[in-house]
């Protein structure tokens, strides 16, 4: 397997710097992060696929000169995109592998431990966020105190003795101050900015648990 890697690595690369069509380095870099996913060593193998990605990205950025930085910069997040992608289907795969239904059960949620702290910390944020709510502008709200509050939300869950019921919790108050926020009629724009803002961190979230599952 390590040599069919390898040859893969050769073919790309040598594909990328014969290759007359500009338009195919962006198929070329976004397949780099997805090679390791046909390794026993995905985790050996991924920081080449980086480095590699870094390479290109350096190539395209030095051929496209100094007014075309905008498609380079676009490249660069595609790319981190791709490695997120790659990632989580990795997580996801290892994870899937090793589950079973006859050893998973869940308790009442009071049988699991929820330290102090972490209630305290979900107090404040809960705070935090009726404060954001009731008394900022309701044409604009504290962007500050929304991501604290959202940060808060996600990463919390990992320190409750159930993560699952974590989140539940984490997405209930959630829930709750997103209604708060209709009730006092926000901004749309800004009811979107808060919501967008929770959201898109809890995926994060659950990337990096199935990652500590599969892989500690």
């Amino acid at each position: 397997m390590p040599d069919f890697i390898t040859l893969v690595y050769i073919a790309i690369m040598a594909f990328y710097f014969f290759q007359k069509d500009d338009g195919k380095s962006f198929f070329i870099i976004m397949a780099l992060p997805f090679i390791p996913l046909f390794s026993d060593d995905y985790w050996l193998w991924l920081p080449l696929s980086a480095a590699l990605s870094v390479v290109l990205l350096i190539i395209e950025g030095y051929k496209a000169g100094p007014t075309a930085g905008g498609a380079v910069v676009a490249f660069f997040f595609f790319s981190i995109g791709a490695f997120g992608v790659s990632i989580a289907i990795k997580t996801a795969w290892t994870f899937l592998s090793n589950f079973s239904f006859s050893t998973f059960h869940l308790n009442n949620p009071l049988s699991y431990e929820w330290p102090t702290y972490v209630i305290v910390l979900y107090g404040l944020a809960v705070v935090l966020s009726l404060l954001t709510i009731f008394r900022s502008n309701k044409e604009s709200l504290e962007l500050t105190r929304i991501h604290i509050s959202a940060f808060a939300f996600a990463a919390l869950p990992h320190f409750c003795g159930s993560f699952l019921y974590g989140m539940a919790l984490s997405l209930g108050l959630f829930a709750i101050l997103f209604l708060l926020a209709v009730i006092r009629k926000i901004n749309p724009e800004q009811r979107f900015l808060f919501a967008y803002t929770t959201l898109g961190i809890i995926p994060g979230s659950f990337l990096l648990k199935g990652i500590i599952v599969a892989f500690f």
